[in-house]
């Protein structure tokens, strides 16, 4: 028996779901896409990226009545807040939506077709496939990635609806032909939510014409095709206009396009077999939250495959053409690290999960369903109710920001380009923002202090960028630093920014502009713009002082055996202070230089250069890099990292930089004759090792220090100014064990690991 609608459970199970979630909608805007999207309330212009390309002209239509009411329920509320709201209510309607509408879509899929004007027929196991379709629906419902997406201010859940509605309507049109244009007309209109939806909607519409066919050419052009058309044409028109035009609007797309694949890690760009087996876990794990959910949702659903082979092969032909074509476009196109990307590819694996678990047996099955539906509602609702707490880190960085303003205002605000779009959403934050160039942020800093700015000036940061590092770590101390709570959700995964650093930056001492390598990110920019030092004289820009000053500087010879030695030259205003040869076999090179009358003379900073060539004079190419750079007051100690110390590291997923330190590895300090603290931060060496190793540190052949971290640790040690100068100012980090990846992981990797370093810091202290 059908049931009726308000006796099918799915329709239950959707207000449940959508009254679970209102209370934890999204409190501020997060993502930049959300960004654009509230930006797109008030101005639609997709050329300006209001929203991005393709427009999403459905999505904003709905937005803005729900924003008219938002704003007057919740004036007092900031406009990001509404905004917000406004956007993400649309997500918890559709998820409600898409729970009907996949029940319905799965119930249609357990219908055996004989032929098109044949009464329907019920599968074998009909009332089991039928189960299969609820508590498909209910495993889909609880889904991690499909919880969160309900709460946020994005199109994906809305235009996951229009699509299962599509669907179900087509699903339906192979047995009833008045459905066949209805869907179609649905399928065209999910495409102006999210554009995506082609690759899911139109493969069943031309699989549901085919099976229609007897009715006829003319039939199938008037009907379905048309009301296709029409679907489409009811957003493209409104949206061109929108946008100036064809010619305006293509532009704009052709624009998106390049951003979509700039910089993307994606299979298309990049066909290995790691960037597979990562584009599989982000697609088929992540959305799950959990390893071992992920697991048995995996096994279950090449359960259900397999008893779709045995007993229902039409069925899993319906599925294949339906959504393996998105699967593909999305394995291949689209960076899965963005999470969010897979949620079509949810509903399926939910139902096959379901239809899995139902061979087990009438009894047994709805009993392990409902644990697994529990389980993944146990991993789903903590993540959404956290969401719901509490603001992005960005948008409460500038709320405090705004706030200082009123009081204290700095001359400008600077950031990186993930945090534009944040800023442009609060229109009136209190302070001028400039800006940023693409990748490249940090030279606006550059061209306001070399034109003369001398007041302090804020950066908005993502901490996922290093590029800050080539200003003067002094100037960087005064910094408050957001996290988010669900930072580490992996349905959150691909957010962009996922936290902020907010920088009130000084008077700097110095910094420096293209072409420098002291972290990855600026060494790659480095290198694929051909601005090292082996290319040109790089600069970095030192304000004057008249009291002593000391500097170091790291270089590094990046060429092959064969190369010729590099022969380094560094100068401050054209007058060289120091240069070095460094050959192939012996790469690292470390300096320090001391200017005991500091640096007089005209202007407000001094310009330093480093470069480098070929030191027997040949044209052989002598590739090369500065990897650590400093300059202080003589009153203040710096650092250099000498022998047994290997290559800085980067995650950019997560702006993480690491350094691995051998079983002896050598520090070098300058400085005044104080005590000094040496503060190592690190990851457990017992990931590594199967017992602590003993980490000394020496001073000569002096022990100053000892411990055995078996946890993450932050260590520090107090030198005595004595043992220091004794040392001539060196300091030996020595373990009594080393790692030996290359032999423990069947790789090439000959390198000896110590300690896995984030951060090494020394400072002088009183007596």
């Amino acid at each position: 028996m059908k049931g009726s609608a308000s006796t099918r459970p799915e329709y239950w199970l959707a207000a449940i779901w959508c009254a679970a979630h209102l209370p934890s909608l999204a409190p501020a805007l997060e993502d930049i896409d959300s960004i654009n999207f509230a930006l797109g309330l008030h101005e639609f212009d997709p050329a300006r990226h209001q929203p991005h390309p393709p427009g999403y002209p459905i999505y904003i239509a709905l937005g803005r009545m729900s924003l008219a009411v938002v704003s007057r329920v919740h004036a007092a509320w900031s406009h990001v807040a509404i905004d917000a709201l406004a956007l993400a209510f649309w997500s918890a309607i559709g998820g409600a939506i898409a729970i009907v509408a996949a029940a319905s879509f799965f119930r249609t899929l357990s219908l055996n077709r004989t032929g098109p004007d044949a009464p329907d027929q019920i599968t074998p196991g009909a009332s089991t496939s039928a189960g299969a379709a609820f508590w498909g629906t209910a495993l889909m419902a609880a889904a991690p990635l499909f919880w969160m997406t309900g709460l946020r201010p994005m199109s994906d859940m809305l235009g996951l609806a229009a699509i299962l509605v599509a669907l179900a309507m087509l699903a339906k049109g192979r047995r009833e032909r008045r459905w066949l244009p209805w869907g179609a007309f649905m399928a065209g209109v999910s495409i102006g939510i999210r554009s995506q939806a082609m690759w899911l909607t139109i493969p069943l519409v031309l699989l549901t014409m085919v099976w229609q066919r007897r009715a006829g050419v003319w039939w199938l052009l008037s009907r379905p095709v048309a009301a296709l058309a029409a679907g489409g044409v009811a957003w493209a028109v409104p949206l061109v206009v929108a946008s100036g035009g064809v010619d305006a609007y293509m532009r704009a797309l052709g624009t998106q396009a390049q951003l979509d694949f700039a910089g993307v890690d994606m299979v298309w760009l990049h066909p290995t077999p790691r960037r597979l087996a990562l584009s599989l876990y982000e697609t088929f794990v992540l959305p799950w939250a959990t390893v071992p959910l992920a697991g048995v949702i995996a096994l279950a659903a090449l359960a259900g495959v397999v008893v779709l082979l045995l007993r229902g092969r039409q069925v899993l032909g319906v599925l294949l053409v339906t959504f393996g074509p998105y699967a593909i476009f999305h394995l291949l196109l689209q960076e899965t690290v963005t999470v969010r990307y897979a949620l079509p590819l949810v509903p399926p694996i939910a139902w096959l999960a379901a239809r899995g678990i139902s061979a087990i047996g009438r009894r047994a099955a709805p009993a392990l369903s409902v644990a697994l539906v529990v389980a993944a509602a146990m991993v789903a609702v903590p993540g959404g109710l956290a969401y719901g707490r509490e603001a992005h880190p960005a948008f409460r960085a500038i709320a405090d920001a705004a706030h200082r303003a009123q009081t204290d205002p700095p001359a400008a605000m600077y950031s990186h380009y993930a945090m534009l779009r944040p800023l442009q959403a609060i229109a009136t934050p209190g302070f001028p923002v400039v800006a940023p160039q693409l990748h490249r942020e940090w030279l606006g800093l550059v061209d306001y202090w070399r034109g003369g700015g001398t007041a302090p000036v804020w950066f908005l940061a993502d901490p996922r960028r290093t590029d800050l590092a080539l200003i003067d770590p002094v100037a960087r101390e005064d910094v408050t630093r957001y996290g988010w709570t669900v930072a580490d959700r992996p349905e959150l995964s691909g957010i962009r920014p996922m936290t902020a650093d907010w920088y009130r930056l000084s008077d700097p001492g110095w910094f420096a502009g293209e072409g420098w390598s002291l972290t990855p990110e600026t060494g790659g920019e480095a290198r694929a713009g051909a601005k090292g030092p082996d290319q040109r004289s790089i600069q970095a820009w030192v304000r004057r002082r008249d009291e002593p000053m000391h500097l170091v500087v790291g270089t590094r010879h990046l060429g092959d055996p064969g190369d010729p030695a590099a022969r380094f030259e560094l100068a401050i205003d054209g007058r060289v202070l120091d240069t070095w040869t460094s050959p192939v076999d012996a790469p690292n090179a470390l300096r320090f230089v001391d200017l005991p009358d500091g640096l007089p003379g005209d202007g407000r900073y001094a310009t330093l250069t480093v470069s480098s060539h070929p030191a027997d004079g040949s044209r052989r190419p002598a590739p090369t890099a500065v990897r650590q750079f400093d300059i202080q007051n003589a009153t203040r100690a710096i650092m250099g990292l000498g022998d047994g110390w290997h290559e800085l590291e980067y995650e950019p997923a997560t702006g993480r930089l690491w350094r691995w330190s051998s079983d002896r590895a050598v520090l070098r300090i300058a400085g005044p004759p104080r005590n000094v603290r040496l503060t190592l931060t690190g990851e457990s060496p017992l990931r590594y090792f199967d017992a602590p190793p003993v980490v000394r540190i020496m001073a000569g052949e002096r022990p100053i220090g000892e411990f055995r971290p078996d946890a993450d640790f932050t260590q520090q040690i107090l030198v005595p100014a004595d043992a220091l100068a004794s040392a001539h100012g060196i300091l030996t980090i020595v373990q009594d064990r080393a790692y030996l990846p290359g032999q423990v992981e069947g790789t090439a990797d000959a390198r000896r690991l110590g300690l896995r370093l984030f951060d090494i810091r020394v400072e002088t202290v009183a007596p």
